[in-house]
């Protein structure tokens, strides 16, 4: 890319090219970014500056990459692998890296006010406010790794993204409120969600519908339910469509993609990587097996 192609796009002349897609669960919007690099130092600003966020990094080639609140100061906070920079609404971030071939990153959106009514979760004002540069947080590291995993644009996956999600927006925000609730679903709670779950299969059933069920935050919902029964909604469901196919299977001559429509699959081939996945053979070949 040529320098005036780069005043065209926006971008510094030393990024050969760049690619983003984006993703939205629980009113939480992700941005993920791929970006290829020439030699040479690159600083510019990381945008969203509107926006409440927390920008992941997860996997850098050749040099290093430096969040910074000023354009020209360098940051204080030592490089830490798998480091996340948190900026507040109105603060600017710029990124700077020399020798930088290869980024990978994710940028997290919150709209805290919506969100903690959302989420019905209490965000603690002290995290929320201050900007925090090359910080690790595992837990987080982790559950975003998972979350731009997630196919694009499919409804399937829709409990699990809104639990990750959830799970993001706590730990990024937890107060003491957070710690505060703890413990398993009462029977009669446990009962409410997953005959609701059973009922409304095949369609996609969003976190917020079931915590709602039985008066919990989302957050506190589905730490009680994997305490609970050992999983989470997300693979409770999981499981209960799996079981639903293996039934259709058996009992009907329907053919493996009415068969994923009918159990709340995106497509044929999602229901045949998670049969692989938890049964150990694709279903044609369990169906030969098993049918008489």
């Amino acid at each position: 890319m040529n320098t005036r192609e780069a005043e065209l796009l926006g971008l510094p002349f030393n990024i050969r090219n760049i690619s983003t897609r984006t993703q939205n669960w629980n009113g939480v919007r992700i941005d993920i970014t791929k970006a290829h690099y020439d030699e040479g130092e690159i600083l510019h600003p990381l945008g969203y500056e509107n926006k409440t966020r927390l920008s992941v990094n997860l996997d850098e080639v050749g040099g290093i990459t430096e969040p910074r609140l000023s354009k020209n100061v360098p940051c204080s906070a030592e490089h830490k692998p798998r480091y996340m920079a948190f900026a507040p609404a109105g603060a600017a971030l710029w990124g700077y890296a020399s020798k930088l071939r290869y980024c990978y990153d994710a940028t997290v959106m919150f709209d805290l006010e919506s969100l903690e009514a959302r989420l019905e979760h209490h965000v603690s004002r002290s995290r929320g406010e201050a900007p925090r540069l090359r910080y690790a947080e595992p837990r987080i590291w982790t559950l975003v790794n998972m979350l731009v995993a997630i196919p694009q644009d499919d409804s399937s996956y829709q409990l699990y993204g809104d639990s990750l999600t959830a799970a993001i927006f706590a730990i990024a925000f937890e107060s003491r409120e957070t710690n505060a609730h703890s413990g398993t679903l009462a029977p009669w709670q446990l009962n409410r969600v997953v005959e609701y779950m059973k009922l409304r299969l095949p369609r996609q059933v969003e976190l917020q519908e079931l915590a709602s069920l039985v008066g919990l935050s989302q957050w506190h919902f589905a730490r009680a339910f994997k305490a609970s029964m050992g999983t989470s909604p997300y693979q409770w469901q999981l499981a209960a469509r799996l079981k639903e196919a293996r039934h259709l299977l058996l009992t009907t001559e329907h053919t493996i993609e009415d068969v994923a429509v009918a159990t709340g699959f995106s497509d044929y081939m999602h229901l045949i990587r998670q049969f692989r996945k938890k049964i150990g053979m694709p279903p044609a070949t369990w169906r030969r097996l098993h049918k008489s």
